[in-house]
């Protein structure tokens, strides 16, 4: 960046920092402004805090359902699978003693 469009960018936010700080000054100096100005500020806040609240619960029941719901799938993927698991090892130990596996063509 050349330096007049650098000292042009840093005078441009130098006065909006001076703007921004004088208009913070007349606002924290006026006790009418400033009370105005801290009862917005206080039922935005307190309207927020309830949003918020009622947003967080409601995710948090979504959440909660989920949960549940992958618990309820893990258990049936780990009974499938000893279900498997088990199955397997029969097939084995019937292979063992000269069964041939289910499925399998008599040779």
């Amino acid at each position: 960046m050349p330096d007049s469009q650098r000292n042009s960018t840093e005078s441009l936010l130098l006065f909006l920092a001076g703007a921004v700080t004088g208009a913070a000054f007349m606002v924290l100096s006026s006790p009418e402004i400033r009370k105005k100005t801290s009862e917005k500020l206080s039922r935005t806040l307190s309207t927020l805090r309830e949003e918020t609240s009622e947003i967080l619960e409601e995710e948090k029941a979504g959440l909660t359902e989920s949960a549940r719901h992958l618990s309820e799938e893990a258990k049936t993927l780990r009974e499938a699978y000893r279900a498997g698991w088990n199955a397997f090892r029969e097939s084995l130990a019937r292979e063992e003693e000269g069964e041939p596996r289910e499925g399998t063509p008599p040779s």
